[in-house]
């Protein structure tokens, strides 16, 4: 039976695929987030 896995992760094969899924969406949300506050500065 496998072992649950948290928020840590606990290697494996899938373990390099989620921690790069896990960074591409932290940067798209950094990205999203300066592009609103570029558009509210230039808005308002």
């Amino acid at each position: 039976m496998r072992s649950v896995m948290g928020m840590g992760g606990a290697g494996g094969p899938d373990a390099q695929r989620r921690r790069r899924l896990v960074a591409a969406i932290v940067v798209l949300a950094m990205l999203l987030t300066v592009a609103a506050t570029v558009l509210s500065i230039a808005l308002g």
